[in-house]
C-alpha cells in the first residue's frame, strides 16, 4: 500500500492535474494518459530534490504566476514542434517562446539549421524570443521530413524536445512552347514557376555550358550567350535548380532547335569586284525582315595603313538596307562595307559581321590590240581594246591619234563599246614607224578618266608584193622583195607543185626577214617566190594546169619536148612543152630572171638531200658553204653523174648558166613533205649575205 498522502502532497497533485488540463486549452489538443505519463516520469527524475523542498514547492506553485512559468518551462523543454517549411517563404518558422535564448542549442549537422529570434536583448544578451526558425544548409528535398532536437543543459542532464521540419512541393516550372518552336539566340529563355521560390537559385545548361536565370517573383529569365549556341543547331537543354551555387536537380528538360541565322541575300555590289560606275548608293538585302541594324561604316586604308571613313548615312525598310554615300568614291581605292549586326523579326542576327569588300576602278585602261610588233599591213586598221565600256559620246579624235615616221596621218577613229578603232586614210611606207597614240583623257562609259594614257610602236611590211605573171588559170605568181639595192638574191620554190614542203620552207622564212631587216645587207635586194606554179601547187601536181614540167621547159641547151620524169622512170610526151618557155608560168619567171640578173638565185626542191650548183660564176663555192650550215652533199651539175636515176631537159639550172651565165643553186630538202625550216634557216641568210 503507498503511504498515505500529506495534505501538500494532495496538493500538488492536484495542481499538476489543473496544469495538464490548461496545456491542452493551450495548444488546442485533448490531454492524455501519455502526456500525464510523460510529464511523471520527467519529474520523477527531479523528484527528490523537489520532495525535500516541497513545503516551499507547494507555496510557489500555488500563485497563478508561478503556474503560467511553469507551463512555459514545460513547453519550452518538453512539447514537440513541427516547422512546416515552404519553399516559396524567405522565413519558415513556428511560435515558440524562450527565455534567455542563448542557452538553447540545435543540432546543426543536418539540412536544417535551427535558430531563434530574440524579441527582447539587453545588450548583446537576448532575454526572450519567440519564434523558432528553420533555415536550410543543404537544398533540401520537396515532400520530406527532417528530424532535429533543441535542449538545454541543467545541472548534468541534457532537457529537450524534438523539433520536425516538414518541406512542401517544390515550385512547378512550366517551359511554355519551348521544345516546339525554334529558339532565338538573342532573346533569353523565359520560363513560369508556380509559385516563387525564396529557396533555390535556377539555371539553363546546354551544349557543355550553364547559364544562370534571373528570378522576377515567379518568372525566370535564362540569358543564352554563355551557352554558346550555334544557328540551325539541335540541343538538349534543361532548367535545373541550384542552391548555393552547386546543382540540386533537373527540373524539366527539353530538345530544343535554334533559329537559322539573317543572311545576307543579295547586293547591289558584288564582292570582290571592280566598280566602274559612280555609286551614289549601295543596297543589301537581307533574307529576313529587319527590325534593328547596327553600326554600318564605309571605310579604305589610307596611306599610313590606317583607316579612312567614307561619309554615309544608313536606313533599313523590310529586308533591305540603303546605304547613301554623300561624296564620290575615291577611285582606283579598295573600300570595306561593313554591318557590325542586324536583328530581324525573328530575333535572329548575323551568324558574324558581314564584310563587302570592293575596288573602285580608274578610267579606262587598254588591255589589248590587234597591232603586230611589227610586219603591220599598209593601210590596215587597228583596234584598241579597253577593259571596260567607252563613253560613246566623246569625240574620240580628242585623246587618240595616228603617228607615222613620227607625222601625225589622217584617220578615220572611232568608237565601238570597249573598242577604238582607227583606220588610216593612206597606206604605209615600206617599213615604216607606225604609232598610235592616247592620252589620258579617255572617258568610261560613266565618265571616269585618267588611265587611259597609251602609246604603241608598230612597223609596217618591209616587203612590198607584186606579181611577176599568172599561171594558165590566172593566178598570180607572188614575189615579196625586201629592200632595193642593186645587188639582188632569188629565192624560188614549188616549181613542181607537188614538191609543197619547198613552198612552205619560203613562207615561214618571210616573216623572219620581215622581223629582221637590219640582217639584209646594204645595196641587197631579197625576192621571194615560194610558188612559181600556183595551178600545180593548188592541185598537188607536179605539172602546170597545161601538163607542162616547168623545169623542163626552159630554153636550156638540153631541151627537148619529151622528157623522162623522176616517178613513172618513162618517156613522158610532151611534158617538155611544145617549145621553150611555151608556159606562162616559166616566160614570166625567165623574163624576170633576165631582166634583174640575180647575183645569186636558189631553187627549192624536194628530195634528195643535195645542193646542186650550175658551175656557173662562184656557185660550187656558195653550193659548198649551203650544204654545210644545212647539213646537205654539195654536188655540182658537172659531178652529178647517176644521182638522179633519170636525165633532165631543159631545167632552169642549166638555162642560166647556159644561156646567162649566172650562178644557181638547186637546193633538194631532204624530206618530201618536211619543210626543214630550222634546218635551212641559217644557210638561207647566208646566201642572202653573199658578198655583190
Amino acid at each position: 500500500m503507498p503511504p498515505e498522502e500529506s495534505q501538500t502532497e494532495t496538493s500538488i497533485r492536484q495542481d499538476f492535474a489543473e496544469l495538464e488540463a490548461r496545456y491542452a486549452k493551450i495548444v488546442r489538443q485533448p490531454a492524455s494518459s501519455g502526456f500525464t505519463e510523460r510529464v511523471k516520469a520527467r519529474a520523477a527524475k527531479l523528484w527528490q530534490p523537489v520532495w525535500r523542498r516541497r513545503e516551499t514547492i507547494a507555496l510557489v506553485v500555488g500563485s497563478p504566476l508561478a503556474l503560467v512559468v511553469f507551463i512555459l518551462v514545460v513547453y519550452m523543454l518538453f512539447v514537440p514542434q513541427s516547422i512546416r517549411y515552404a519553399f516559396a517563404d524567405r522565413q519558415n518558422c513556428v511560435v515558440s517562446p524562450a527565455v534567455f535564448p542563448s542557452v538553447f542549442k540545435t543540432d546543426s549537422g543536418g539540412t536544417f539549421k535551427l535558430s531563434r529570434e530574440p524579441a527582447v536583448s539587453i545588450g548583446h544578451t537576448a532575454l526572450f524570443s519567440y519564434r523558432l526558425c528553420a533555415t536550410p544548409s543543404r537544398g533540401p528535398l520537396a515532400s520530406t521530413k527532417y528530424a532535429s532536437r533543441q535542449w538545454v543543459s541543467l545541472a548534468g542532464w541534457h532537457l529537450g524536445k524534438s523539433i520536425k521540419v516538414v518541406t512542401g512541393g517544390y515550385p512547378v516550372a512550366f517551359a511554355g512552347s519551348l521544345g516546339t518552336k525554334a529558339i532565338p539566340l538573342q532573346k533569353p529563355l523565359t520560363f513560369k514557376l508556380s509559385l516563387s521560390d525564396a529557396t533555390f537559385n535556377y539555371e539553363v545548361a546546354a551544349n557543355g555550358q550553364t547559364s544562370p536565370c534571373i528570378k522576377q517573383k515567379t518568372e525566370l529569365s535564362c540569358d543564352l550567350a554563355p551557352l554558346k549556341l550555334g544557328y540551325a543547331a539541335n540541343y538538349q537543354a534543361s532548367l535545373v535548380r541550384v542552391f548555393h551555387g552547386q546543382p540540386a536537380g533537373t527540373v524539366l528538360s527539353k530538345n530544343v532547335q535554334t533559329i537559322t541565322a539573317t543572311a545576307i541575300s543579295q547586293t547591289s555590289i558584288n564582292a570582290g569586284t571592280t566598280v566602274y560606275t559612280q555609286p551614289q548608293q549601295i543596297t543589301i538585302s537581307a533574307d529576313k525582315t529587319i527590325t534593328q541594324l547596327g553600326t554600318v561604316s564605309l571605310t579604305t586604308k589610307n596611306a599610313s595603313g590606317g583607316v579612312t571613313n567614307i561619309p554615309i548615312t544608313t536606313s533599313f525598310k523590310g529586308q533591305t538596307v540603303t546605304v547613301n554615300i554623300t561624296s564620290p568614291l575615291p577611285r582606283k581605292t579598295a573600300l570595306d562595307l561593313h554591318i557590325s549586326d542586324l536583328t530581324a523579326s525573328d530575333d535572329s542576327s548575323l551568324e558574324q559581321p558581314y564584310d563587302l569588300a570592293f575596288t573602285t576602278s580608274g578610267g579606262p585602261k587598254v588591255n589589248g590590240d590587234n597591232i603586230p610588233s611589227y610586219g603591220l599591213a599598209s593601210g590596215q586598221t587597228m583596234v584598241v581594246s579597253f577593259d571596260q565600256p567607252l563613253n560613246a559620246g566623246q569625240d574620240p579624235n580628242q585623246f587618240a591619234s595616228l603617228l607615222v615616221n613620227g607625222a601625225k596621218q589622217p584617220a578615220t577613229i572611232s568608237l565601238s563599246g570597249q573598242q577604238l578603232i582607227i583606220k588610216p586614210a593612206n597606206g604605209f611606207p615600206v617599213c615604216a614607224s607606225v604609232s598610235v597614240q592616247i592620252s589620258g583623257a579617255a572617258q568610261n562609259a560613266y565618265q571616269v578618266a585618267g588611265d587611259s594614257a597609251w602609246t604603241y610602236t608598230s612597223r609596217s611590211h618591209c616587203y612590198t608584193t607584186y606579181s611577176i605573171g599568172t599561171s594558165v588559170k590566172g593566178r598570180p605568181i607572188t614575189a615579196y622583195q625586201f629592200g632595193s639595192g642593186p645587188s639582188l638574191v632569188l629565192y624560188i620554190a614549188a616549181m613542181e607543185g607537188n614538191e609543197q614542203n619547198s613552198a612552205e620552207l619560203l613562207q615561214q622564212w618571210i616573216p623572219n626577214i620581215d622581223a629582221n631587216p637590219g640582217k639584209i645587207p646594204a645595196g641587197r635586194t631579197l625576192v621571194i617566190i615560194p610558188q612559181i606554179n600556183p595551178d600545180g601547187f593548188a592541185a598537188d601536181t607536179r605539172l602546170n594546169a597545161a601538163s607542162i614540167d616547168l623545169n623542163r621547159n626552159f630554153p636550156a641547151s638540153n631541151w627537148q619536148t619529151q622528157v623522162t620524169e623522176p616517178l613513172a622512170n618513162t618517156v613522158v610526151t610532151d611534158d617538155g612543152g611544145p617549145s621553150p618557155l611555151s608556159a606562162p608560168e616559166s616566160k614570166a619567171l625567165a623574163d624576170f630572171y633576165a631582166a634583174s640578173r640575180p647575183r645569186l638565185t636558189l631553187t627549192m626542191h624536194s628530195h634528195g638531200g643535195i645542193v646542186e650548183a650550175n658551175d656557173a660564176g662562184d656557185s660550187i663555192a656558195q653550193g659548198q658553204k649551203y650544204a654545210l650550215l644545212a647539213s646537205y652533199k654539195a654536188i655540182p651539175t658537172s659531178a652529178i653523174g647517176n644521182f638522179f636515176n633519170y636525165s633532165t631537159t631543159g631545167a632552169f639550172e642549166d638555162w642560166a648558166n647556159d644561156k646567162l651565165g649566172l650562178p644557181v643553186l638547186e637546193v633538194e630538202l631532204q624530206s618530201p613533205t618536211a619543210p626543214e625550216y630550222s634546218r635551212n634557216l641559217s644557210a638561207l641568210w647566208a646566201m642572202a649575205q653573199v658578198s655583190p
